[in-house]
């Protein structure tokens, strides 16, 4: 039980989110979305869920992987960049 509450659910939650608006409630807080990288259409539940998973392989080493944003011509992290989606303003 603990595993589904701790793990399960936030990921479930946070996919639905990005899959339904695009967003967390804090990236439409702030008036960003989230979308393919090529493309700007939404982008697909794939690549959410890679995106979701590749959270824990970027903050890995130091959390490089998400400083990486704010060194990155095109500010993704190594998890938008795997997974092929970017962070925008509305």
């Amino acid at each position: 039980m603990d595993i589904l509450v701790s793990g399960v659910f936030p990921a479930v939650l946070v996919i639905v989110f990005w899959s339904i608006k695009q967003a967390t409630p804090g990236k439409m807080i702030v008036g960003a979305r989230i979308v393919d990288s090529k493309t700007g259409e939404p982008a697909s539940i794939g690549q959410y869920i890679g995106r979701y998973l590749l959270y824990f392989v970027a903050f890995i080493p130091f959390g490089l992987g998400i400083v990486w944003v704010a060194f990155d011509r095109q500010k993704q992290g190594w998890h938008d960049k795997i997974a092929g989606t970017v962070v925008v303003r509305k």
